[in-house]
């Protein structure tokens, strides 16, 4: 348990240095906008890939859905799974997200953008599902 802990922990310290200072994600300070209007963005990525390439759109999309999944996994690992859980860890994922995005709006680091919240919220679920799915094999194989 120790060790699941120490990881976590690692992971949390990892994700806030992303979102909050590294510069080659635009973290240099400076107010970068808000974005209320869920799907927006999305759609601005998706119909302009020709525009801003699709590297970028790979990054911030994918990005953001796979910087939660970590987290995702995490949560049953260290609190246990079980069947009234799966909302409750989505939904702590989402309220994660949504305090995120709320400390770059403060803190001007990056955008506050209810799009990242949907794709951090489909991350946190995919760690989820795959907890669930590696833990149900394994408990089948014994």
């Amino acid at each position: 348990m120790a060790v699941k802990i120490i990881l976590f922990v690692v992971y949390i310290v990892a994700l806030a240095y992303l979102l909050f200072a590294a510069e080659s994600f635009g973290r240099t300070g400076g107010y970068a906008g808000v974005n209320l209007v869920p799907f927006a963005e999305i759609r601005r990525y998706l119909t302009n890939i020709s525009k801003i390439g699709l590297p970028l759109v790979m990054i911030n999309l994918l990005g953001n859905v796979v910087l939660f999944v970590p987290f995702g996994y995490a949560l049953p690992s260290l609190f246990g799974a079980g069947k009234s859980r799966p909302i409750a860890y989505v939904t702590i994922c989402m309220f994660f997200s949504i305090m995120i995005e709320l400390m770059q709006f403060v803190t001007n680091a990056g955008c506050c953008d209810v799009d990242d919240v949907i794709l951090n919220t489909l991350g946190g679920l995919c760690g989820y599902l795959s907890y669930e799915f590696l833990h149900r094999k394994g408990r089948r194989s014994r």
